[in-house]
């Protein structure tokens, strides 16, 4: 018969009970063992031996060894731990149980193997504590094959998610122990293989159970306490992969070998963040190629990490001896094919700040709308990046930051350069391109188109000619013989004009007295002039 004590964390009743009997059973427990001198207690804490927090609501047991066969329980509290009192002094066995009970009115099967710890002793008035137990879960097993084209793959590791593993034999067979009953999806990856750095050993792609890509939708296989569930096989499928070669950024390049090249995945999650630990790596041979494999169908971002390791008698050396680089585009992977030719040429790091051997070249056509273009010119101490900035007169033109630039109007008749600023990690030095003078065009010159005189006025169209705009003062001068000497009048108001390029118009002017008697004396023969001015084509024409 078991007997409960008060001293135990308040347990929680089921739902199927009422608050009366819980009132109830709670006024029948006795005063606590701290308040008896003459017994002692025990107590302890009980945890899982998976998870290691505390086990609510298990019994825990103690018996006189060479008394009454009679048990006095307690039932652990939220936090694992116990206390049983009213002890007589004296040696005891406590037994874990392992049972979930309710008051011992409700036991519930038992979720974990139960422990017994003997010849605990008790003394009088007082407490024996840190009798402790981390019981085992009374968990299942899932077991399976991992094949490859119907044959069997080794060193795969097969995984409940957030739980145990276990890596498949030389023939593909695999089984997981400590699973907890209840639906589990089971993952398999080829396992690493670390000797300069940690590599798949096979380039097979991680998947669920049944073939799937991603834990979202994993087949769930259902796992019983105490029983092994067979069947979970799964057949590997080939990745993809990344290749290319390193060389040293130089005139002679030259390979670079054990450079570790990284592919990292852009694929993302439900909520649209980057998803984590989705990177494969690779180091470069001895001819500074490289093949990133286990590569599944995802964009992925080509990192040189600069770090290049060897084996050394005291171990593995890695180091940075270049600048860090990424392949210029993200790289799109279909598996099971191979994306070749992802190269990159290194930077050596230095200490030194760039400094220009040659400078930038400025090239192009000076017209506006013409592109002109910027080299980076040469430079010492391996620079890692270069900006530009463009020049319009010595001054900075705003906005203007990239290797190109197209002429603008405001540009005509200046001088225009550009300016190339080098960095690495030590600092940067800039350096100035050649100019190049952009050209101011010759203003248009107005051509006369016709010239007629109605009543007092004239009427003369002007056609704008040339790659600007035309202006200028237009003049109407007759020549005049007097005393057989030729003389020029206006004969009407100069006027002012304005043209754009190709385009005409029409001048009204009005004869001034002169102009009038002139044209009155010339009658039918008319008046011959000149259509003259600044800006305008020097013509002769006859106005009657």
């Amino acid at each position: 018969m078991r007997r409960y004590t008060n001293e135990s964390p308040a347990p929680r009743t089921p739902r199927m009970l009422m608050a009366v009997v819980v009132l109830a059973l709670c006024a029948l427990l006795p005063a606590t063992a701290a308040a008896i001198p003459t017994e002692g207690a025990i107590s302890g804490e009980v945890t899982s031996h998976r998870t290691k927090a505390g086990i609510e609501l298990t019994d825990v047991c103690a018996t006189q060894e060479f008394g009454s066969a009679e048990e006095t329980c307690a039932t652990t509290g939220l936090d694992g731990e116990y206390i049983i009192g009213r002890l007589q002094p004296g040696e005891y066995t406590v037994d874990f149980t392992g049972e979930e009970c309710y008051f011992d009115v409700y036991c519930f099967e038992e979720s974990f193997f139960h422990e017994t710890k003997a010849k605990i002793d008790v003394k009088a008035g007082a407490i024996t504590a840190d009798v402790n137990a981390e019981l085992k879960e009374k968990d299942g097993e899932i077991s399976g094959k991992v094949t490859a084209g119907g044959a069997p793959v080794a060193h795969v590791q097969a995984c409940v998610d957030g739980g145990s593993c276990s890596t498949s034999n030389a023939s593909g067979e695999y089984t997981i122990e400590d699973v907890p009953p209840g639906p589990a999806a089971v993952s398999f990856t080829v396992e690493d293989e670390c000797k300069l750095i940690c590599t798949r050993r096979a380039n097979y792609l991680t998947s669920y159970y049944s073939g799937q890509s991603s834990l979202n939708t994993a087949n769930l296989v259902t796992v019983e306490s105490e029983k092994t569930t067979t069947g979970v096989d799964e057949e590997m499928r080939a990745g993809g992969a990344i290749s290319g070669k390193v060389t040293t950024a130089s005139a002679s390049p030259q390979a670079i070998a054990g450079l570790e090249v990284c592919a990292v995945s852009t694929a993302t999650n439900k909520e649209g963040a980057r998803e984590d630990n989705n990177e494969e790596c690779a180091l470069t041979n001895s001819s500074g190629e490289y093949t990133i494999d286990a590569l599944g169908a995802h964009g992925y971002e080509v990192d040189f990490t600069g770090v290049a390791c060897v084996e050394e008698k005291s171990g593995v050396e890695c180091r940075q001896p270049y600048v860090t680089q990424y392949a210029p585009e993200v790289v799109a992977v279909t598996p099971p094919s191979t994306v070749s030719g992802i190269d990159a040429s290194m930077l050596e790091v230095t200490s030194a700040k760039p400094a220009a051997t040659a400078a930038p070249v400025l090239a192009g056509t000076t017209t506006v709308g013409g592109m002109l273009s910027c080299s980076q010119g040469s430079w010492a101490n391996n620079p890692a990046g270069f900006t530009y900035r463009w020049l319009r007169g010595g001054a900075a033109i705003a906005g203007q930051t990239a290797s190109t630039y197209t002429v603008q109007s405001a540009d005509l008749g200046s001088a225009v350069a550009c300016e190339v600023t080098a960095a690495n990690a030590a600092g940067s030095s800039g350096a100035t391109s050649n100019t190049l003078q952009i050209p101011k065009p010759a203003p248009g010159v107005a051509l006369l188109i016709k010239a007629e005189v109605k009543g007092s006025s004239v009427s003369i169209t002007l056609r704008c000619s040339g790659a600007s705009a035309c202006s200028g003062e237009l003049e109407v001068l007759a020549r005049v013989v007097v005393h057989k000497h030729t003389t020029h009048s206006s004969i009407v108001a100069p006027v002012r004009f304005t043209i754009g390029v190709g385009q005409s118009v029409t001048l009204r002017l009005h004869l001034t007295g002169k102009g009038r008697k002139l044209l009155a004396k010339g009658g039918r023969k008319g008046v011959a002039v000149q259509i003259a001015g600044a800006g305008v084509k020097r013509h002769s024409s006859v106005l009657k």
